[in-house]
């Protein structure tokens, strides 16, 4: 295994390990970085931390995806804010170019310098929000909670 598909499986072990059914989007930002070429996506959270005895422990937490390449958001804003922001569901995928020709195919009908950010060297990240709020796929190089 290359180190390269051992940090993509790294990536998505931490993204898969937190408990986003049912964890709280609060905010986004697309933070750009003009120097570098590139921009991250920050997702505010109230984010489920732990179980215990019945009890939900939560934290505000912020979801960093760095240099991303694609962000796609299919977001019905009254749908997300009448079910609390809750989240149903959140899987990384370690092949972003099979997730990109699942879905949309639009940034392959553009001759864009891969030297930046090619497609192939992406993480694909799907969250899913409680019906009918809608869902947010990212296609980025790295994610970290903070």
């Amino acid at each position: 295994m290359s180190e390269a598909e051992f940090n993509a499986d790294e990536v998505c072990a931490r993204f898969s390990q937190l408990y986003w059914h049912d964890s709280k989007l609060l905010d986004l930002h697309l933070v750009k970085h003009a120097e570098k070429k590139r921009y991250d996506l920050r997702l505010d959270l109230d984010l489920i931390v732990s179980f215990s005895e019945g009890r939900i422990e939560r934290s505000n937490k912020s979801a960093l995806f760095r240099e991303c390449r694609i962000v796609r958001m299919d977001l019905d804003l009254l749908g997300v804010l009448i079910c609390g922001g809750d989240i149903g569901s959140a899987v990384c995928y370690s092949d972003a170019v099979e997730l990109e020709r699942k879905n949309k195919d639009k940034a392959r009908q553009f001759d864009f310098p891969q030297s930046y950010n090619p497609l192939e060297k992406c993480l694909g990240f799907l969250i899913e929000m409680i019906n009918p709020g809608g869902e947010i796929i990212v296609f980025a190089r790295d994610f970290e909670l903070v």
